[in-house]
């Protein structure tokens, strides 16, 4: 009894490589290993497709920077961009031009905001789009105290500026005239609609504000890591999936090697069986 249990904790030897072969081509193994080689095949297709978000979006940060470099000329953002539509990562830091009218009654202040390692407050106000009737939130300048915000100008004005997407809203507690980001989806409640889902920071700002840095797609230049980490997993998935057919052509292999191990000996016992002498 001890040596039966002895022999049976022995870990069986690793298959041979016939024995895998043999296990590995059977109808069975051949189909789980069609459908995980599918599966391997999109895991990287889709870890491919992580890498090139990762550089696309670094390529799109410095073609952003460039164009500011060189002074390019600024794109009409009726042209660029329609009320309520996604901002595109290429779109992040671009020079753009587009004329209106402010509304006054409309100006916001985000406090909170660094500039040149300053905290003060963003001075944000309405522009009535005049070729779409559409209202743009206007990142006009950076102000350190919220009292010395001056108007925006009146009448029709043309703005140069980057253009940036809107950013999240979060519920906090603040002043009247206050608000914690720069949030279209905010403004569209107390604004009205149709509004941008996007906002422009101006080149030069309002006489008397700070001009505020150009945006930047999140990352800034470099290649963005959260992406190549997905992609590292994609990757991961896929050696998985392999790794998976692989034991279980490992698990049949054994279990074939068992069962004609039970089949010899089972024909060993009957052949004992036979040539026994019997008693007269």
């Amino acid at each position: 009894m001890i040596s039966e249990q002895a022999s049976s904790a022995v870990k069986a030897p690793r298959p041979s490589w016939r024995e895998l072969g043999a296990a590995a081509i059977t109808a069975r193994m051949l189909g789980l290993f069609a459908l995980l080689v599918v599966a391997a095949v999109v895991c990287a297709n889709l870890g491919a497709w992580q890498i090139g978000r990762a550089f696309e979006r670094a390529d799109a940060a410095r073609a952003a920077e460039e164009a500011v470099i060189t002074n390019a000329d600024p794109e009409s953002l009726t042209e660029l961009l329609q009320p309520g539509a996604h901002v595109m990562g290429t779109m992040v830091g671009l020079p753009v031009e587009v004329a209106g009218e402010f509304e006054p009654a409309f100006d916001l202040l985000v406090p909170d905001r660094y500039v040149e390692g300053k905290s003060g407050y963003l001075v944000v106000s309405a522009l009535r789009v005049s070729q779409t009737q559409a209202l743009l939130p206007v990142v006009r300048g950076w102000v350190a105290e919220s009292e010395d915000v001056p108007n925006p100008p009146d009448g029709e004005v043309t703005l140069v500026g980057a253009l940036a997407p809107g950013e999240s809203y979060a519920a906090a507690s603040l002043p009247a005239g206050q608000v914690n980001s720069i949030s279209p989806a905010l403004f569209a409640s107390t604004w009205g609609t149709p509004i941008y889902n996007a906002y422009l920071v101006e080149r030069d700002a309002t006489q008397g504000l700070v001009t505020v840095p150009r945006p930047q797609l999140d990352g800034g230049g470099g290649v963005d890591i959260r992406n190549l980490a997905y992609a590292v997993e994609w990757y991961v998935f896929g050696g998985f999936a392999l790794f998976v057919w692989y034991r279980l052509v490992r698990d049949e292999a054994l279990v074939r090697r068992e069962e004609a191990e039970d089949a010899a000996a089972a024909v060993g016992a009957d052949a004992t069986t036979d040539i026994t002498p019997r008693t007269p």
